[in-house]
């Protein structure tokens, strides 16, 4: 039998699907980015604030010191106290030995991967801050990197063009999917849709399935209402 798929709320608002396998992974919102604590059996962990007064408490994976207003979840098991972005970063408890450790990967592939969650920082290329090495937004800042590897500036406006190139692709595929419902503009719109989508195949891969669907259906919908509207001249024609 397949395990029933799990949804949950995220902060952000959105409704999150968690994977079937997601026991013991790193795992982040897919809207706002946000990372989620998943124990060994599939759990959220529940995140909060060290606020004043707390006792202080230091986090086993990156070795820092929880600051106030960072998010913090327990382990369940051992009752170790970690940084939300820390847990979620190597998928579990950072205590050797604890039933909620991240499982060992003794492949090839894993073998040779560069570890830069243990204590290491780096700077933020926008602020200039110190910040945790797998972070993913600057907390100073608050800006947003598509990897934990250091960027530089030049990186940072990459990203951003990037970025700022599939939110247009996106805005596009909207556009000329709700446009191809109008049936005389068909003809027209399946010969743009075909000249856009076609060379921008790959972006339009990492905007999602959705976006997938609307420009194949905006296609599919335009070359119906020609092959009707041919059919249709035909008819008044005889």
């Amino acid at each position: 039998m397949p395990k029933a798929e799990r949804i949950i709320a995220c902060e952000c608002g959105a409704n999150v699907r968690l994977p079937q396998d997601s026991a013991n992974r790193a795992f982040r919102c897919p809207a706002c980015k946000t990372a989620l604590a998943l124990t060994v059996n599939a759990k959220v962990l529940t995140a909060r604030q060290l606020r004043p007064g707390d006792a202080g408490a230091t986090c086993p994976i990156c070795q820092t010191a929880i600051a106030a207003q960072e998010f913090f979840v327990t382990c369940p098991k051992c009752d170790q106290v970690h940084h939300r972005e820390c847990w979620s970063e190597i998928g579990g408890c950072g205590t050797y030995g604890c039933e909620q450790a991240p499982a060992l990967d003794k492949s090839e592939a894993t073998a040779t991967a560069p570890l830069s969650a243990w204590g290491d920082t780096k700077k933020c290329p926008m602020c200039g801050e110190t910040i945790k090495s797998i972070a993913l937004r600057c907390r100073y800042c608050e800006t947003d990197f598509d990897t934990a590897d250091p960027l530089s500036l030049k990186d940072l406006h990459r990203q951003s063009v990037r970025d700022e190139s599939q939110k247009k692709l996106q805005q596009s595929t909207v556009t000329i999917f709700v446009v191809s419902i109008i049936g005389c503009v068909a003809p027209i719109i399946g010969l743009v849709g075909l000249a856009y989508f076609l060379p921008k195949r790959k972006e339009l891969s990492r905007c999602g399935p959705l976006y997938q669907v609307m420009a194949l259906a905006s296609l599919i919908l335009s070359a119906i209402y020609t092959v009707l509207l041919v059919l249709f001249a035909l008819f008044e024609s005889s």
